[in-house]
C-alpha cells in the first residue's frame, strides 16, 4: 500500500512535469492551476486519483475537460511503484528502490510527453544515461552484483552500464539508418534512439535488445487493429476519428519503448536475461566444438 500511494503523488508530480516541461515552463512555480481559466486548483480538487474520479473529469472552477492523460499517469504509476516495493520483498535491497523510482518515472514522464509532442527531452534520455551510469557504479546490484561490493565490482557494473548504453542505442541507430534508406524517409527520430541509450544503462544490453523488439511488437500489436479497422470501415464517423493514424503516418516509438522497458525491469528480467544466457551458452558450446 505504501509503494502505490507514493505511486500516485509522485504520478501527479509527473503531470505536472509532463504538461510544463514541453513548454518550457517551471516544475515548480507557480502552483498548479487550470489550464483553461488559469484558476489556481485547491488541494481537496488536487489529490491523485481521487479528485479525478470526484470531478468526472471536468474542472471545478470553468468545466474544462480534464485530459484522461491525467488519472492514466496516476493509476499506472501508482501500479508502477507499488510492483517496484513488492519486488523489494525479494530482494531485500533498498538500492534496487532508488534506481527503480528513478528509472519509472522517467519513463513515464517520456511516454507522456512523446505521445502528445512527438519529442523526448534530452533530460531524460541524455541525463536519464547519465544518471544510470553513476547509479550503475554506486549501486552494482542494479546490474547482479552483490549488495556490499567492492571496488572491481563497481566497476565491473559501470563497464556493464556503458556496454548497455552503446550497444543498445547503436543497434537503434542502424535499424533506424537501414529502414531510412529503405523507405526514402526518416523512420527513426534521434530521441528514441537517446531514449535507448538510457534503458541499456539501466538494463544492460539483454535489457536494450529486448525492448528494441519488444517495443516493435507492442506497437505493432496496438496498431494493426486501428489501422485496418480504418482501411476496411465504411463508417466516415469512425474514420474521421482516425485521422491521425493511418498507413505511412508518423507515430511515437517512444512509448512502446518505454512499456517495454518498464515490463523488462519490473517483471520480465530473469526470464529475459536467462533466455539470453542459455543462447549465449549454446554458442559457445557450439564454437568449442568447431
Amino acid at each position: 500500500m505504501i509503494g502505490i500511494a507514493l505511486g500516485a503523488i509522485v504520478g501527479s508530480f509527473l503531470n505536472v512535469c509532463a504538461t510544463r516541461i514541453p513548454k518550457g515552463s517551471s516544475i515548480v512555480v507557480p502552483r498548479s492551476a487550470c489550464p483553461a481559466c488559469k484558476k489556481p486548483i485547491g488541494w481537496a480538487d488536487n489529490i491523485p486519483i481521487i479528485s479525478w474520479i470526484l470531478l468526472r473529469g471536468v474542472a471545478r472552477c470553468c468545466k474544462f475537460s480534464i485530459p484522461i492523460r491525467y488519472i492514466f499517469v496516476e493509476i499506472f504509476t501508482s501500479l508502477f511503484f507499488g510492483l517496484l516495493f513488492f519486488r523489494l520483498d525479494n530482494v531485500n535491497d533498498w538500492s534496487f528502490l532508488v534506481c527503480g523510482v528513478i528509472f519509472v518515472s522517467f519513463l513515464v514522464v517520456v511516454i507522456a510527453i512523446d505521445f502528445e509532442t512527438m519529442t523526448i527531452p534530452d533530460r531524460f534520455s541524455v541525463g536519464g544515461a547519465f544518471i544510470g551510469l553513476v547509479l550503475s557504479f554506486s549501486f552494482p546490484s542494479l546490474h547482479g552484483y552483490p549488495v556490499d561490493p567492492i571496488f572491481l565490482e563497481r566497476m565491473s557494473a559501470f563497464f556493464t552500464a556503458v556496454v548497455g548504453l552503446l550497444f543498445a542505442s547503436s543497434i537503434l541507430y542502424w535499424i533506424g539508418a537501414v529502414a531510412e534508406r529503405l523507405m526514402g524517409k526518416e523512420a527513426l527520430g534521434q530521441g528514441d534512439v537517446k531514449l535507448l541509450g538510457f534503458v541499456g544503462a539501466f538494463c544492460g544490453w539483454q535489457g536494450g535488445l529486448f525492448v528494441i523488439f519488444g517495443g516493435a511488437l507492442i506497437g505493432t500489436l496496438l496498431l494493426t487493429p486501428i489501422l485496418i479497422c480504418k482501411k476496411f470501415s465504411s463508417s466516415e464517423n469512425i474514420k474521421s476519428n482516425q485521422d491521425k493514424v493511418g498507413w505511412g503516418t508518423e507515430v511515437p516509438f517512444g512509448p512502446f519503448l518505454g512499456i517495454a522497458a518498464l515490463s523488462y525491469f519490473l517483471g520480465l528480467q530473469d526470464l529475459v536475461d536467462g533466455w539470453f544466457e542459455e543462447i549465449i551458452s549454446n554458442f559457445m558450446t557450439i564454437f568449442s566444438v568447431l
